[in-house]
């Protein structure tokens, strides 16, 4: 089952401009997932961007709503044994945090993410399918 990227949670906002492909996607793919890193990261970029509790609450409920409409499962994966993998592939392949962090879920479960990433392409083992 590959993982779809962060990217994927914020092209469901209908003004996003990967959101047609995104929705399609999901739609016609019955082997995807959403680790539980992805949806991490996605709030704390909502947080960030100054959206308050009550915002991410409504937005989490609508992208949850989305994923179960379509059957799309969200998949726990963080454990220490992530987060170690994770600081490795942040120092070996210089991701990002929460590159590393989403990287580390894909490897996981099925060693493939879907995401327009390029940064992902570094990690061996690490199949990307872009979304766009």
């Amino acid at each position: 089952m590959p993982a779809v990227d962060t990217e994927v949670l914020f092209a469901l906002d209908p003004r996003d401009k990967k959101h047609k492909r995104a929705i399609g996607l999901l739609t016609s793919r019955q082997d995807l997932f959403v680790p539980d890193t992805a949806t991490f990261e996605f709030q704390m970029v909502m947080r960030a961007r100054g959206r308050r509790a009550f915002e991410i609450k409504e937005i989490a409920q609508s992208i949850h709503a989305i994923l179960l409409e379509r059957g799309v499962p969200e998949m726990r994966t963080m454990d220490s044994a992530l987060i170690a993998q994770r600081c490795s592939l942040e120092s070996d392949y210089k991701l990002t945090f929460f590159d590393s962090l989403v990287a580390a879920s894909a490897l996981s479960l099925d060693s493939t993410i879907v995401s327009d990433d390029a940064a992902f392409d570094l990690v061996p083992g690490l199949s990307r399918i872009p979304l766009t």
